[in-house]
């Protein structure tokens, strides 16, 4: 960053950090997106601070939450209707 505050870029960069967050906490990021956000997380102190927030609030609702399964139906509606998304988005 520079002496008069982060770039517009930056501003982008941490956004886009920010959004996928959780898609990095748990483990469903593709690998080069990682190595990229994990190269802004060295760089940016703020989206440091944000991501363990997130993590926490994550093993907060983890820890506070009983773990209950999803019905067999339910999953299985579930699963087709992301089917049907990415059929439908190509």
């Amino acid at each position: 960053m520079s002496a008069s505050g982060p770039s517009t870029g930056e501003l982008d960069r941490c956004r886009e950090v920010l959004e996928r967050a959780f898609e990095y906490l748990d483990g469903e990021m593709a690998d080069l997106d990682c190595v990229q956000l994990k190269a802004h997380l060295e760089e940016c102190a703020s989206c440091v601070e944000q991501l363990a927030e997130d993590e926490k609030l994550k093993r907060v609702i983890r820890d506070g939450c009983p773990c209950e399964e999803a019905p067999a139906t339910l999953r299985a509606r579930i699963l087709v209707q992301m089917t049907e998304v990415v059929v439908t988005s190509r």
